[in-house]
């Protein structure tokens, strides 16, 4: 028997709006694939991908060639992904946005994967789809794939302004045999298709620049949200559990492996080979969590460099001032200099007038 696959019910809202735009029936049309709308009231709620994907099928087929796909990412706004939506309308920059939706993709869905990486002058934003076990058939299909990559561009459109176009969309199934115009329209970009990966391409200098709507103290939290919601979901990844731990005792110092393992019920020899099959450590996890809430922090200009490095469990200013060079390769002074810097804020607004 299949897994059963589901996504996030805020993905109503757009779907609702999309299929208004076709003159048909909201509520008949979910009904019509077991998609019960009042579903959309629940924040954790979720809904069938498979009904999904057939939703889309359906409407695709009204409407002609793959224009709801298109439609609905046009009405997608990031409210509908709850914590995750605030937390990445908040973030420094775009590449740092949609690397965040890539490390809680599973908030989105159970379907897939979602790596955002560099590569030279690009940007990569990677879906990863999961495959059925019985079939070996892809959880996503062509049509939700597509929707799902324009999703991402209007997100990005959203947090860096309308004129950004992507490099390049990549697709790993073959054209369809109808054009889509509304497609080629709405990417504004090459669209090559039997490409080894699905997959957006941004351009890198243009994803990092600062973002208007940053806001570290708001992201901060709804980071913490997201962790929170993570463990409550996802009771398998023991990142999320051990991060959350890490958050809850960084302000009176670094919780030891040791504790942690006891916390969650492990010996600390069973949790170290628990981490070493899902590929990570409990030092890369405390490192990566540190320096996370660290870049958050230290662009909050009422926060003192030694309030800071307390905050995240360093015994001494030193320390603290040593592992900053190491993830960022200056003092934490330099790089708050660098952030609040008047000029480039104004070159910054200047750019996108």
């Amino acid at each position: 028997m299949n897994a059963y696959y589901s996504t996030l019910s805020g993905w109503i809202i757009p779907v609702t709006r999309a299929i208004k735009a076709l003159d048909l029936d909201p509520v008949e049309t979910l009904k019509r694939f077991d998609i019960d709308p009042a579903e959309v009231n629940n924040p954790e709620g979720r809904i069938c991908v498979e009904s999904l994907g057939n939703l889309f099928t359906y409407c695709n087929k009204y409407s002609g060639a793959r224009n709801f796909n298109i439609e609905v990412a046009k009405c997608f706004h990031p409210s509908i992904l709850h914590a995750l939506g605030y937390a990445v309308q908040s973030a420094f920059c775009l590449q740092e946005a949609l690397e965040r939706v890539s490390q809680y993709k599973r908030v989105v869905s159970n379907c897939s994967n979602m790596e955002a990486y560099e590569m030279r002058d690009h940007l990569v934003v990677e879906l990863v789809v999961y495959r059925y076990t019985d079939s070996g058939r892809l959880v996503l299909s062509a049509d939700l794939i597509e929707s799902f990559l324009a999703t991402l561009v209007q997100l990005s459109r959203g947090l860096v302004g309308g004129d950004l176009n992507p490099v390049k969309i990549e697709f790993t199934f073959d054209r369809s045999s109808d054009a889509c115009p509304t497609a080629m329209e709405f990417f504004n970009c090459p669209i090559e298709y039997g490409c080894e990966r699905n997959a957006v391409l941004l351009d890198l200098n243009q994803a990092k620049e600062r973002a208007f709507g940053n806001n570290p103290a708001i992201n901060q939290m709804h980071i913490e949200l997201l962790n929170q919601f993570m463990t409550r979901v996802d009771r398998t990844n023991l990142t999320y559990l051990i991060e959350s731990k890490i958050l809850d005792e960084l302000p009176v110092g670094a919780p030891s492996q040791a504790d942690v393992a006891k916390h969650l019920g492990y010996s600390l020899r069973n949790l170290q080979r628990k981490l070493s099959e899902q590929g990570t450590c409990y030092k890369d996890i405390l490192d990566n969590t540190r320096k996370r809430i660290t870049l958050n922090y230290i662009k909050q200009p009422h926060m003192s460099i030694s309030e800071i490095g307390y905050l995240v469990g360093f015994s001494n200013v030193a320390n603290f001032n040593r592992a900053f060079r190491r993830w960022e390769g200056c003092a934490p002074g330099e790089y708050r200099t660098k952030y609040l810097s008047t000029n480039d804020m104004v070159e910054h607004i200047q750019s996108r007038v």
